[in-house]
């Protein structure tokens, strides 16, 4: 006998039969739990670092682990009882006829129609639940309901569902039990008897109904009496998961409810992230601005300003790293303790094809979706380990940021009538050009030449400036190279601070005065960017101004030559 409390209307029954004729699909929520023992996986899990160590890796088993899951997760998902298969396979082939007869184009009164020919071979087909689902089209039945009271509704629709000339229609038509019904309908809408029903357990709220029966004169006798002689029952599969599904349910409950409520580690984290925000805001309103390269006591200072903001961060880190560690112990018993009783009850029972009762058939489902959860709450610390080491590799790349010497750098220059290349072939001296123009530059993802925004041009007039002059683009002879640069090519002279970055075509950047016969530079050919070599490198005096300019692509051509922007 079903209970007020577990009745769905036929509103929403209709709503989900339609939903299944659309999305076949959601045959394959079936599943079965599978013979292995998930709670040892808890302790497979290794600790994460409670403290920074640069000499730490990333465990192995992690990776391990995440792999084992994932295995068992899919055989869960994908096991069936036969007769889950069974139900699975006619699931499938009613969503294929439903989707070949076009039921995704249909009204709602085509569907009905189309469900009360065809869906009767479906599994948890209900005629009573169509019929309803029917007569909830018409208008008239509509304002009909609308004037009855929820009692009202409750006994009709409870009329209407059970199946005619059985106990079920026998009993709901009783006065007895319309009496317990409406006793415990007029209860509930008392919100601190809700709430406190709510938190019971399946088997308490039965005892409490079979209570509230008795108190109406509908005692066991009377009961039997309406259901009248019964055939013999069928034996029973030595399925008892009644504690089983009850520990699943409160399995599934602490998970909704940490929804809303975070459980500690989360908190723990939430601090650290706000923290960590804070800490970014307030470094970032007293930051220093940049120092102009060559202004070694302006550098200085903004490296002792960033070494104490690295600092602070690493404190902050070291902090919370441990943290975060007990957090995660605290977790891992919160866990343990959490799904042990529903481990313990899932190894009792049994779960074969065998089963009788339909409605503990029903439940398999229910108790795969226990272990599934199980399984998530061991990858949810896998991952808590993963982001600790994370932390921990980050705090080790910020210590070595800390640990760097200061060192001043010079300004990386060109004298005011350096050439810089435009994109139209046309040549400017670079103490003309201005942020916001287009220079040639280089894209060396792609090895082609494209147009590249100055962002930033400095000027440097704080001291006398030393130059050296490179010779690029005759025969290498003293190196024992071929000639690099192309028939009727010159060579190019280019006069430039002797630490500012000349580009080569093996990628890294070398300062002027470190470059070598050997290295292969590039230059604006005939057509593309081409190869070359430096012939010469001679003193070039001093200066006391000197250009240089920041773009977009990090990159500029100087007398035809690529240079960095810095």
């Amino acid at each position: 006998m079903q209970t007020p409390h577990r009745l769905v209307s036929a509103l929403l029954f209709l709503v989900a039969l339609l939903i299944i004729l659309l999305v076949p699909v959601a045959a394959a929520l079936a599943q079965k739990p599978v013979k292995a023992d998930i709670l040892p996986l808890f302790d497979k899990v290794p600790a994460p670092p409670a403290a920074p160590g640069c000499a730490l890796t990333r465990p192995a088993a992690l990776a391990d682990l995440d792999r084992q899951i994932g295995q068992l997760a899919q055989a869960i998902g994908a096991g069936r009882t036969p007769e889950q298969a069974r139900e699975a396979a006619a699931m499938q082939q009613m969503g294929q006829q439903a989707t070949a007869a076009g039921v995704d184009k249909m009204t709602d009164q085509q569907k009905l129609a189309y469900m009360q020919q065809q869906g009767s071979t479906m599994p948890g087909y209900n005629a009573q639940a169509m019929q309803m689902a029917q007569q909830m089209q018409d208008p008239a039945f509509q304002a009909k309901l609308a004037k009855m009271s929820d009692q009202e509704k409750a006994v009709y629709m409870q009329k209407m569902m059970a199946a005619p000339n059985t106990a079920q229609q026998r009993m709901v038509g009783d006065p007895a039990f319309q009496a317990a019904q409406a006793d415990f309908m007029e209860q509930m809408k008392n919100p601190a008897f809700k709430q406190a029903w709510e938190k019971k357990s399946e088997a308490q709220q039965d005892a409490y109904m079979a209570s509230l029966m008795r108190k109406h004169g509908l005692d066991e006798a009377k009961m039997k009496a309406i259901a009248g002689k019964q055939a013999p029952a069928a034996p029973l599969a030595p399925l008892v998961a009644t504690a089983a599904i009850e520990a699943q349910g409160k399995l599934s409950e602490a998970a909704v409810r940490e929804m809303s409520q975070p459980h500690g580690f989360a908190r723990t984290q939430q601090q650290y992230q706000a923290a960590l925000e804070s800490l970014r805001k307030t470094q970032e309103a007293a930051r220093l601005p940049e120092a102009r390269e060559g202004d070694c006591r302006g550098q200085e200072q903004a490296y002792q300003q960033n070494r104490q903001h690295l600092k602070q961060r690493l404190d902050l880190m070291s902090k919370y790293l441990g943290q975060l560690a007990t957090a995660w112990a605290a977790r891992k018993t919160e866990l343990k303790a959490r799904v042990t009783p529903f481990h313990a009850e899932l190894a009792r029972i049994h779960y074969g094809d065998d089963i009788k009762r339909s409605e503990e058939k029903a439940l398999i489902s229910s108790l795969a979706g226990g272990q599934q959860l199980m399984l998530q709450h061991v990858s949810e610390l896998v991952s808590y380990v993963g982001s600790l080491h994370d932390l921990n590799k980050e705090y080790c790349e910020l210590k070595k940021l800390y640990d760097q010497p200061f060192r001043c750098e010079e300004a990386t220059c060109f004298p005011a009538t350096a050439r810089v290349q435009l994109p139209d072939g046309r040549q400017v001296p670079i103490s003309r050009v201005r942020p916001g123009m287009e220079v040639l530059g280089y894209d060396a993802a792609t090895g082609r030449l494209v147009p590249t925004r100055v962002q930033r041009l400095d000027i440097h007039d704080e001291q006398s400036y030393e130059l050296v002059q490179l010779t690029i683009g005759t025969p290498a002879v003293y190196a024992g190279l071929e000639p690099a640069a192309a028939p009727g090519q010159e060579a190019a002279e280019l006069v430039l601070t002797p630490n500012h970055p000349v580009l080569t075509a093996a990628g890294p950047a070398l300062r002027a005065d470190e470059l070598r016969p050997t290295d292969e530079l590039l230059r604006l050919g005939n057509a593309a960017v081409e190869t070359t070599h430096l012939a010469d490198r001679q003193p070039a005096g001093k200066t006391g101004t000197v250009y240089n300019l920041r773009t977009a692509t990090g990159n500029y051509f100087v007398s035809g030559v690529l240079v960095g922007s810095k």
